[in-house]
Parts: C-alpha cells; structure tokens; sequence
C-alpha cells in the first residue's frame, strides 16, 4: 500500500500496519464468521476499499467466493445512489419477478428484468439456494435485477469490476442474499464453476428488454426451434432472432418492411457484445426521430 491515506467509513488506513491493526481487531471480535483470521479480514476490506466501501461494510456485504469479491446486493443499490451519476426506480416487484429502471444523470438508459422463469432457465430455483428462493422470492428477484443492472448500465461505480452477488457464484445465501456458505468463502474452487447464464442468453435478454418484446414471442420462436434457450442455437439462428425483434419493433415506425431492414443493416449488423446493444440504442433513436409519425408531430 502506498502513503496515501486510504479512507475507509470513519477509519483513514494510510499504510499496511493500519490495515493489519484493523484485520486483527475484525479477526479478533469473533463478529465475523466467514472471516476469522486476520488475513482474511485484511483482504475483505482491501477489496472493499477497492470498491469504495468502509472497513464493517466490506466485512459484512463484500464476500470472495473461489477468488472473486462478490458484493451484495444492498451494497450494489447504496454504490448506485452515492454515485452522483446513476440512479434506479424499481417499478414492478411481486414474487414473479423484478423491474428496476437505471438512470444517469436523471435520463432512463435502461431496465433490468428478472422473472421466475429467468430463474427456472437458470437452474436458480433447483440449486442449493432453491429453498431461499421459495420461502423469499421477492428478494431474490430484486438481488438479480440489480446485479444485472450494475453490469448493463453502469458497469464504472465499481472502477471497472465485475460485480456479481454470492448467489450467483453459486453460494448459499439468507434471505438478504449474504451468504451463508461460510466453507465455500475460502475453500478450494470446485473442478467446475457454473455461470449463471450463457453468454447468447443474457444477449437475447438484454435486447429483449430494450426493445420490450413479448418474452411468449421469443419462447414461440424458440418452440419453433426445437430448443429451450437461445444457447441452444447456432450463433445465425440467435443473430435471426435479435433481427426478427428489433423488425418488429420497427414495424409501425417505418413505413416499408424493406426500409426498416436496410437501416437495421446499416446500424447494427456486423456489430457485436456490449456495442451491439449500444448499437440497438443508438438505431431506435434514430428511427423515432426519422419516423413519419416524428415528421408529423
């Protein structure tokens, strides 16, 4: 650690023997049962510092699960608000699922929207945190919607770290989402790691839900695939459906199908990953504001 003083809640860690002062005392509490070595106190609030969080907040809501700091979701919201830049509204919640709208700078830039068949597809309502998942359904549809936000939207409050909660990395968590898996904070990494959803079916998501598509259309498409998920698909057939969405939308904005798939061609084909959905941003902008029905207005 370098001279700089470090602030950290009301404590300013300004060296390494700071740091390990403090680890021995959190250590030491017995407060703290995931952590109960000075080591590995003095790593939790690292990484929270790292995060910008305080010492307790670090030792309470930052978890390293199999290498990684995991945050929970409670932090996630709080980093969010303080930011200054984002902010978030959940505007529906019930035991079927959550919708919470980011914003920067006080536009909306996007919605994150977790459901229980999000959950059924992966595998979240079988796994070991099935039961937390009946008995407190609505917390768990927030603590998703939210990591999944912090990810799409404002990626940049956390400098850059991917942020993920302890459910997702496969620990069992309380009803609040801090895990209670105390064995797995520090043990081994298992022979395999599930990611919690496939890299086609978060793409599938995250423009279904920008471009608000009926998630029955997308299963009657898939239906008609043969398969259950887009994952499922050969890299075309799932490029043909991010397509056949963002037509559809388009559908009453421009007057001539042909029209709507040359100008989806020209913005967003041949793009890919997270531009491709700034791309898809940027392409709906644009046809509003070309629309006759903008003309006319």
């Amino acid at each position: 650690m370098s001279d700089t003083p470090q602030i950290t809640g009301g404590l300013v860690i300004r060296n390494i023997d700071d740091l390990s002062r403090i680890s021995v005392m959190l250590a030491k509490s017995g407060f703290f049962v995931d952590a109960k070595e000075a080591a590995q106190c003095g790593v939790k609030v690292l990484a929270g510092m790292e995060l910008g969080f305080g010492a307790i907040a670090s030792m309470t809501g930052v978890h390293i699960i199999n290498g990684k700091p995991s945050i929970g979701a409670n932090l996630m919201a709080a980093a969010v608000k303080r930011s200054g830049k984002y902010n978030y509204r959940i505007t529906g919640h019930d035991s079927n699922g959550c919708t919470i709208v980011f914003y920067e700078n006080g536009e909306a830039i996007g919605e994150s929207t977790f459901t229980k068949d999000d959950a059924q597809v992966c595998g979240a309502l079988d796994g070991k945190n099935g039961h937390t998942w009946k008995k407190f359904p609505r917390n768990m549809m927030f603590n998703r919607a939210m990591s999944n936000g912090v990810r799409w939207y404002c990626p940049d409050i956390f400098a850059g770290s991917v942020a993920y909660t302890p459910e997702e990395l496969d620990c069992q968590v309380d009803e609040e989402g801090n895990t209670v898996d105390i064995s797995n904070s520090f043990q081994q990494p298992p022979l395999t790691v599930v990611q919690p959803i496939h890299p086609q079916d978060l793409r599938v998501k995250q423009i279904r839900t920008l471009l608000d598509y009926p998630l029955d259309l997308v299963k009657e498409w898939l239906h008609f695939q043969n398969v259950e998920r887009p994952s499922q698909l050969e890299q075309k057939l799932v490029d043909e459906l991010i397509k056949t969405m963002c037509l559809a939308w388009a559908s009453d904005k421009i007057d001539h199908p042909k029209h709507a798939e040359n100008s989806y061609k020209k913005h967003v084909i041949g793009v890919e990953g997270y531009e491709e959905l700034e791309a898809i941003k940027q392409w709906m902008q644009h046809v509003q504001q070309t629309s006759p029905a903008s003309v006319r207005a």
